[in-house]
């Protein structure tokens, strides 16, 4: 269902039906922390801790989508924990160790915002709106079968969430008269909390999933 908002919300931004407005699409690379990541006390993850990670967004902005400055973002991070957990092997006649398996655990996130946007001069903008997530966080241990070496456990849970997100945007073209091509740089926070699960068999009645992150990106953007 949210999918399909979002979707409607693309095609609504995209549509011909406003021709007159400016339309701008950037591309930006990014440093992001978590401020609050609930999965850090998921015992999945042992002492290990999702912190800090790089992104790469992508925004697609409308001056004037029935009267309202417009930007949609999508950006996309994703953070691995090499053994977060090792399991000890032992034996069938000995209770001493004969080697090690670890557990590596994977924390995607993909990110949408909606954000009015206003202008506060030629160079600098802010915004504020509605944010959803799609989650996956992937829980992997390899087998040690000699029949199949490549072989491993592999779990994976799938959630969205929803939440809303602010921002501070500094932009300014390559050449001065000419702005179709320009330099951004943004910081952003926001805030999402779980509302569904593709749980399958599990049982999730007191799990959820809270995320605080606070971002800072560069990159280029068209204006036409």
């Amino acid at each position: 269902m949210m999918k399909k908002i979002f979707l409607i919300l693309i095609l609504v931004l995209c549509s011909g039906a406003v021709v007159f407005s400016q339309n701008k699409v950037k591309f930006g690379l990014g440093y992001g922390i978590y401020l609050l990541n609930s999965e850090n006390s998921n015992k999945v993850i042992g002492d290990k801790r999702f912190r800090s990670y790089l992104h790469y967004d992508f925004s697609y902005e409308r001056e004037n989508v029935f009267g309202y400055h417009l930007m949609l973002d999508y950006s996309y991070n994703q953070l691995t924990k090499d053994d977060a957990i090792v399991f000890v092997r032992t034996s069938e006649v000995s209770p001493d160790p004969i080697g090690y398996i670890g557990e590596d655990v994977t924390l995607i996130n993909h990110n949408f915002d909606l954000d009015y946007v206003e202008d506060l001069n030629q160079y600098f903008s802010c915004g504020f709106g509605p944010s959803f997530v799609i989650t996956n966080r992937i829980v992997e241990i390899p087998l040690s079968i000699s029949a199949a070496p490549r072989m491993s456990l592999y779990d994976k849970l799938a959630s969205s969430g929803l939440g809303a997100n602010g921002f501070v945007q500094f932009s300014i073209p390559f050449d001065a008269s000419k702005d179709y091509f320009y330099f951004t740089s943004k910081i952003k926070l926001r805030y999402t909390h779980s509302i569904w699960f593709d749980k399958g068999i599990r049982n999730l009645d007191d799990y959820n999933q809270d995320f605080i992150t606070s971002e800072i990106s560069v990159g280029v953007g068209y204006s036409f």
